[in-house]
């Protein structure tokens, strides 16, 4: 008797929440009453704890649901961190948060997540592939470095980990989760669409001048007002993390957005991708970033080799004629780009006359006994600014390897350096094959695509570390699991 009222209790209980809460969405008293009490803690806690407590409490409000969601629905938990990806570096220079921290809690949520599935499911097919094998053994050995015998620090490892290895789980995360073209497309369009906002943004900067809070954070350290002022002025950087970061990123999506005009598309579709793809690139210029300059080209060479279409074989014979015409002409200036940023750009083709490129080859020359003397190398996190942090008095600390493909060498030796370029060649033959199998003309044209965007990526990853930072290592791993799953998508076309 007492348990049947209970239930019934409990039922118009429930009842009324979600009348309340769900149906008319708090537009009733007992809504006004929670909002205003949730309002007046706000300002309680802001006024006693500061502007933390008042981050800490909206993490929490926030936080809680984006976990969940991460947990349980992994394909909303990608666009999520994706999205994250974007701001997680401009929020680090106002608020001092372990924001890395935070977006490694996602994808473990996630990866967590996937495993709940599969005690119900018992089904990895998904992860059946080439790139799956070369990725979990290139994710083995670094967890193996923890062990490597001429590390200095095993705490850098515990740090560097997290970005070298850790992140590669959203590979299996997004071939599992992409269950249709359907994500495929909302992929494409959060990532190109906010990379336009952060041309439009770097634009703005450009138009407009640094506001005064970014040349505040700038003048903070040395060192930043260096790499960001050159040649006479500030290279831009929009909401990213450095020039770098934004140069890089604003080549490679301004390529992907040429090679997807080549599909077929509606021609709504491909004027708005022309716009984006030019607005990136001109954004581009402003970074100041030789690497993005170079890639330009090479990714354009690449996609016409790829396609080898007669109108991109026009296009591409084109953009080479103009762009060798302005790299060696005597013209100062070239409309709204100012001559010391010509200069820079031309000085990315003229390898003897750029003084940080020769740096650069003599820090590799000098660095080679090194490698070839220690084939596991000297543990991650031993060079650069982990290095200087947890082994200062070793002599890799001050080495600085710019190259991504350097710092594997020296980090996990020759040994690491052959696992990482097997990986990135099965990557590319993969996704080569799938492109040339590939029937469905608008799958095809988004593979063409990510074959770009990916070897683009590769080529930079040699003068730089461009694949090592927020938002490219979340893209780049997302797309190389498009690679495999556009592939399953098309299949399954030709089956239908």
């Amino acid at each position: 008797m007492m348990e049947g009222l209970l239930k019934e209790r409990l039922g118009d209980a429930k009842e009324w929440f979600t009348r309340k809460a769900i149906i008319e969405k708090f537009n009733n008293l007992p809504g006004y009453l929670v909002l205003v009490s949730v309002a007046l803690f706000f300002a309680f806690a802001v006024s006693k704890g500061g502007l933390l407590a008042g981050v800490i409490l909206l993490s929490l409000i926030v936080g809680v649901p984006v976990a969940f969601i991460c947990l349980f629905q992994l394909e909303i938990g990608v666009f999520i961190v994706l999205i994250f990806s974007f701001f997680i570096l401009t929020i680090l220079r106002f608020v001092d948060v372990p924001l890395g921290l935070t977006m490694d809690t996602l994808i473990f949520l996630m990866f967590f997540g996937l495993f709940i599935k599969q005690t119900r499911e018992r089904d990895w097919s998904f992860a059946k592939n080439p790139i799956s094998y070369v990725i979990l053994i290139w994710i083995f050995y670094n967890l193996i470095q923890v062990l490597n015998p001429g590390a200095a620090s095993r705490l850098a490892w515990v740090y560097t980990i997290r970005s070298m290895a850790g992140i590669m789980v959203l590979f299996f995360i997004a071939l599992y989760a992409f269950k249709s073209m359907v994500h495929v497309g909302y992929f494409i369009k959060i990532w190109l669409g906010l990379m336009f906002i952060v041309a439009i943004y770097g634009l703005f900067q450009e138009i407009h001048g640094l506001m005064q809070f970014e040349l505040d954070w700038i003048m903070q350290d040395e060192l930043r007002y260096n790499l960001y002022y050159n040649w006479g002025r500030f290279r831009k950087f929009s909401f990213l993390n450095d020039p770098t970061t934004f140069g890089i990123a604003m080549a490679y999506s301004g390529i992907a957005c040429f090679a997807l005009m080549a599909g077929p598309f509606s021609d709504i579709k491909r004027i708005l991708l022309g716009i984006a793809g030019a607005t990136m690139l001109v954004s581009m210029v402003y970074s100041g970033t030789r690497t993005a300059y170079a890639i330009v080209p090479v990714g354009f060479m690449f996609f016409t080799l790829l396609t080898f279409k007669r109108n991109i074989l026009i296009f591409s014979g084109i953009f080479f004629i103009i762009g060798t015409a302005i790299i060696v002409s005597p013209i100062k200036s070239l409309g709204p780009i100012s001559s010391n940023t010509l200069t820079r750009i031309r000085s990315t083709f003229q390898f003897e006359e750029d003084p940080s490129y020769n740096v650069r080859a003599v820090n590799q020359k000098l660095i080679q006994p090194y490698i070839q003397t220690h084939p596991l190398g000297g543990g991650l996190g031993s060079v650069g600014v982990w290095g200087q942090r947890f082994s200062p008095h070793s002599p890799l600390s001050e080495f600085k390897p710019d190259s991504g493909y350097m710092r594997v060498a020296v980090e996990m030796g020759w040994i690491g350096l052959i696992i990482n370029l097997c990986v990135f060649f099965t990557i590319l033959k993969v996704g080569i094959n799938n492109y040339y199998r590939a029937k469905d003309p608008k799958i095809k044209a988004i593979l063409g695509m990510i074959l770009t965007v990916v070897y683009s990526l590769m080529v930079a990853n040699f003068p730089q570390q461009a694949i090592s930072m927020y938002p490219t290592i979340v893209i780049f791993y997302l797309l190389i699991a498009l690679l495999v799953k556009c592939k399953e998508f098309d299949d399954a076309l030709k089956v239908g």
